[in-house]
């Protein structure tokens, strides 16, 4: 058995670990955030040309993209995003709130709570496969974003042991976690195809842009005119200027609206949901062998793709 293998046991006892789970169409869905009833009225939901869908495999840079998008669909105005939260502005489209408020409506249909003009942004984690029909169908803007898988794994990770709907898993060993993520025996799947379907759908829909993480941290001046021009919105030099400055790594872990501080989803006692934002540093976590045994992994997956990541 390879280190990217996980066992019976192992998938068997992270399904046990995560409260009120449940297995829909092969998913493990976290019982504190959706359920199949979420999932099946979720097909109901129609978007058009006014909205935009940010999608991602967890900790990929959902949050930063949510940010410089709503910031975009703001006209700039970083003043107006430090009073209204993040999750506010860009709902999660999974989110079943009867999980949080049994008396919560279903919201299987309704647009979300805070629209900016004739924009509204969602978010999603959810495989393609699982999209209302009218998003996979590319009635609305579609964003996807993409980070280096090693990263990705040890982001994703520190998630587990942050988030009160994966069960604080502050015990997991990484050596345990590590072939669980490789497999895609874990909540929202298989990195490989997660990633590699929507590259696919993005090749091929115009209304659907790639984002990469790496390339953000690289450029975010340069990314954000792009999605300026993907969301068909322009801001002047100065507006941009102030977007990626109010959009900086250290300016949203430290803006409660954007940082997550406060929410009873998750636990910042011993980890933070904004925590490092780096490239590279998988190199902490993966010993000799297991970066070994990925690079095996990522080769014979990503193998004519024409899709690669940096790791450092």
């Amino acid at each position: 058995m390879s280190l990217c293998d996980a066992s019976n046991d192992l998938k068997a006892q992270y399904l046990a670990s995560i409260p009120l789970a449940t297995v829909w169409e092969g998913q493990i869905l976290p019982g504190g955030i959706t359920t199949p009833e979420k999932m099946k009225a979720m097909q109901d939901m129609v978007f058009d040309e006014n909205d935009i869908v940010i999608v991602s495999y967890p900790k990929s840079g959902t949050t930063w993209v949510s940010e410089v998008l709503s910031a975009i669909a703001y006209g700039g105005d970083t003043e107006r995003l430090k009073k209204i939260r993040l999750d506010e502005r860009v709902p999660w489209m999974e989110m079943d709130y009867r999980c949080l408020d049994p008396n919560s409506p279903a919201q299987s249909s309704a647009k979300g709570p805070i629209r900016e003009g004739k924009k509204q942004i969602w978010f999603t984690h959810l495989h393609l496969d699982y999209l209302p029909p009218s998003v996979r169908e590319g009635k609305c803007k579609i964003v996807y974003v993409a980070r280096n898988p090693k990263d990705n794994a040890v982001s994703y990770f520190h998630f587990h042991r942050l988030t009160t709907f994966m069960g604080l898993q502050k015990d997991m060993k990484w050596n345990d976690y590590f072939p669980l993520f490789c497999s895609g025996d874990i909540c929202v799947g298989n990195w490989f195809k997660h990633t590699l379907d929507y590259w696919k759908f993005s090749q091929n829909n115009p209304n659907a842009k790639f984002v990469v993480y790496e390339d953000l941290k690289r450029d975010l001046m340069g990314e954000m005119k792009s999605l300026e021009e993907f969301v068909g919105i322009s801001l002047t030099v100065d507006q941009r200027t102030e977007v990626v400055k109010h959009c900086s790594f250290d300016s949203m872990k430290n803006n409660k609206m954007t940082n997550k501080e406060g929410l009873v989803l998750f636990d910042h006692g011993e980890t933070k949901f904004m925590r490092k934002g780096i490239v590279g540093d998988w190199k902490n976590y993966f010993t000799v062998a297991q970066n070994e045994a990925f690079d095996e992994l990522y080769k014979k997956k990503m193998e004519g793709s024409g899709l690669n990541f940096e790791f450092e």
